[in-house]
């Protein structure tokens, strides 16, 4: 039996991005994983979100830190009747 690739979450491109912006807001890190700005806020606050800067008050997020958060929650697919 063939592994079925289709649904794998592939790491994001950074050609994806409008004019190939390193840094994203919240609401475009949003956009681009398909979770609510709301989740980034609370993971700011509660630590399981991806790393990010506070400039002056303003939220971003590094394209590199956001790609490697995602990598470190990809899960291998175990099978069985627990999935």
């Amino acid at each position: 039996m063939s592994t079925n690739n289709q649904y794998r979450v592939q790491p994001l491109d950074a050609n994806q991005l409008s004019h190939s912006r390193k840094l994203l807001t919240t609401k475009e890190v949003s956009g681009l994983t398909g979770f609510s700005t709301s989740f980034f806020e609370k993971g700011r606050l509660y630590g399981y979100g991806p790393n990010f800067l506070r400039i002056r008050g303003k939220v971003l997020y590094h394209f590199d830190a956001l790609n490697r958060w995602l990598s470190e929650h990809e899960c291998e697919p175990k099978g069985g009747a627990n999935v």
